[in-house]
């Protein structure tokens, strides 16, 4: 990871943390809470999909866990923050189930076990009404009593925050570096000895912790949830287009995936109402066409390129004379 990757992550920061000095409008806040959040489950699910190359379309499980957790633990009697981690340690009881034995299984099937285990999740919460509320829903608690909205955006940026330091210390440290040996070849690095089921299944339970946190302070935020709200696969699929569409597998990548997405969301609702989820497809396609790499990987890639153009070509030393 190089200093300017660090130094434009910090001023991302900064800039989330002075927001609230310059913005007043409630809706430009829901909208800067979401890329922040977004940010932060971008990180969390590249630690899967980017670092290990594992394709999960699952993490609505963890993130419907932390938002059920918060809520249905609230309503037994316990602090709400306390309920939060209690749905933080259920969505690594998740994690650790799912990976368990989905981590079995390579390529697409893994894919769609995690697809199948999300959505076992919410058809459990449709039916299990007298606990989860069903379709009616169930009623989340705030986790701030005082300028609540603000108190989350804030939340959803340290969240970020911790994320990027989660990242920043993974793609530098023998683990990450065991992930990224997994992703390239898999039997390779289980033939120099790499656990590659541990190292996955590691990955996979940290991912799962910040995404139920991301999920709880959501509904914390909107104060009421519904199974097709918080497990839905389109919460799954927004987790990874952010990571990829910004370059899966990098440190900024979920960053730059999550204010482009997140912004042009907003934006073209605004300006071709109907017509908006066509157009905002239609520019994923061609990200995902002319920058397979996303648009960090693809910035990288060509960066370094022209860096080794740039560099005086190698001379041997010539013959010593006597």
């Amino acid at each position: 990871m190089r200093r300017a990757q660090l130094l434009i992550a910090i001023l991302f920061l900064i800039l989330g943390l002075a927001a609230p000095l310059v913005v007043r409008s409630d809706y430009l806040f829901q909208v800067l809470f979401r890329v922040f959040l977004f940010a932060a489950l971008g990180l969390a699910w590249n630690l899967v999909g980017g670092y290990a190359g594992q394709l999960s379309l699952g993490h609505a499980a963890y993130f419907g866990a932390g938002a059920y957790g918060l809520a249905v633990f609230s309503k037994a009697g316990i602090h709400p923050w306390l309920a939060l981690l209690l749905g933080v340690l259920l969505a690594v009881l998740f994690a650790a189930l799912i990976g368990g034995v989905s981590f079995r299984l390579r390529g697409p099937y893994f894919t769609l076990a995690t697809i199948a285990f999300a959505e076992v999740l919410r058809v459990a919460a449709k039916n299990l009404a007298a606990v989860t509320g069903g379709d009616v829903g169930l009623q989340v608690p705030g986790l701030f009593v005082k300028s609540s909205g603000r108190s989350l955006y804030l939340a959803a940026v340290l969240l970020t925050a911790v994320a990027l330091c989660i990242t920043a210390w993974v793609s530098r440290s023998k683990f990450g570096y065991y992930l990224m040996a997994i992703r390239e070849d898999e039997d390779t690095a289980l033939s120099v000895g790499v656990n590659a089921t541990r190292c996955k299944l590691r990955a996979l339970l940290i991912s799962a912790a910040l995404t139920a946190l991301g999920g709880g302070l959501y509904g914390s935020l909107f104060l009421f949830i519904v199974p097709d709200q918080v497990l839905s696969i389109d919460i799954s699929s927004e987790m990874a287009i952010v990571a990829m569409l910004g370059g899966a597998g990098t440190f900024l990548g979920p960053l730059i995936g999550s204010v482009i997405l997140e912004s042009a969301a907003e934006l073209l609702k605004n300006i071709f109402h109907e017509a908006h989820l066509l157009i905002y497809g239609l520019l994923i396609v061609l990200v995902v066409l002319f920058l397979p790499e996303g648009i960090a990987g693809t910035l990288a890639h060509r960066l370094r390129r022209k860096s080794a153009i740039a560099a005086p070509p190698f001379k041997a030393p010539g013959p010593v004379s006597s």
